[in-house]
């Protein structure tokens, strides 16, 4: 999962990519750095998604942009627009179905 931290790079890969997955976590979050390692686990089973991660603090501008107000947050994106969101309880069952559903629905 790649690690960006400027707004400007963060747009860019979504609007270049097909599918993304971009996760945001809080600095001081266990419980982020906890789901980060997990959720890396689950797109490392997918290589049609691209994936990548910030921490809020590094970048201002996503909670505004991207309208995050908790970490974390995991946003899929689909041509550039936002499909799926979740935030503070992630359900990695339900992450992975919709990311299934989304290839499965690309590769028609």
């Amino acid at each position: 999962m790649n690690h960006l931290t400027n707004i400007t790079d963060i747009e860019e890969v979504i609007s270049k990519n097909c599918l993304c997955l971009f996760y945001v976590k809080a600095p001081d979050c266990g419980v982020c750095n906890v789901m980060l390692s997990k959720v890396e686990r689950l797109v490392e089973n997918y290589s049609q998604l691209l994936s990548f991660y910030t921490d809020i603090t590094e970048e201002p501008l996503i909670a505004s942009r991207f309208l995050v107000y908790a970490g974390p947050t995991v946003l899929l994106m689909l041509e550039g627009k936002e499909v799926y969101r979740s935030s503070r309880f992630i359900d990695l069952d339900e992450l992975e179905r919709k990311i299934v559903q989304l290839i499965e629905f690309l590769e028609l």
